[in-house]
């Protein structure tokens, strides 16, 4: 009687296995928010704030939609906290905190010579209350495109690129998403800060808590409370 033949051990995912999920994420959320774009474009241009602000929602939630969609069965994409190595819980929290102030301060000083309206103007302008746009504009982004980009698309990408290049890969993915050229530059320094965040901490809790600062100290200072 011959001995039973050992299983064979399943052969590795391709990387364009790998990467598909979250390639094929960042290729539908640009589609949604080409959709925004389109719907912004067709809204009059006297149309009310509010009007505004709702077809911009609409997009947003629908971009929201599809992240949870594509992580919810990626472990790593969601890994939000993890036991950080020693002294990173302090380290995260100055880079974060101090990165979030000097880019949100850039960000608010560079200026747009197109004159578009923000999201968080949208807002004011709709006499929208400032804890709401803190939640909409502030936390959503900061737990959502985090999950994204420094969860699902970082994580695969640093399992088939050198760690460098992945961070530069996810950082400039991120700043093409906003379709602005003219926060292009700071745009892809946070995502590569961000980046670096995720990488030592292990964790997305560092990112997440950096976005928000970021978006939220520009909506206190739109609503004139800071």
């Amino acid at each position: 009687m011959q001995p039973a033949a050992e299983p064979s051990e399943p052969e590795p995912p391709s990387p364009a296995a790998i990467l598909r999920p979250a390639l094929v994420l960042w290729l539908l959320a640009q589609l949604a928010y080409g959709a925004y774009a389109q719907g912004m474009a067709l809204v009059a241009a006297d149309a009310s704030a509010v009007t505004w602000l709702a077809v911009y929602e609409v997009g947003y939630l629908a971009v929201c939609g599809l992240v949870l969609w594509f992580v919810r069965r990626d472990p790593e994409a969601r890994r939000v906290f993890a036991p950080p190595r020693p002294r990173m819980v302090e380290a995260c929290l100055v880079v974060g905190i101090v990165g979030a102030l000097v880019l949100s301060a850039w960000e608010r000083g560079i200026p747009n010579p197109w004159g578009a309206t923000s999201p968080v103007e949208l807002e004011f302008a709709s006499g929208l209350p400032w804890w709401l746009s803190l939640l909409l504009t502030a936390l959503l982004p900061a737990l959502f495109e985090e999950w994204m980009y420094r969860g699902l698309l970082l994580t695969r990408l640093a399992r088939v690129l050198p760690q460098w290049f992945a961070l530069a890969v996810q950082a400039m993915l991120f700043a093409l998403m906003h379709c602005d050229q003219v926060m292009l530059l700071p745009h892809f320094v946070f995502g590569v800060l961000a980046g670096v965040l995720r990488l030592l901490a292990g964790a997305l809790w560092p990112c997440m808590l950096m976005h928000f600062l970021w978006n939220g100290y520009i909506v206190l200072q739109v609503y004139g409370l800071v």
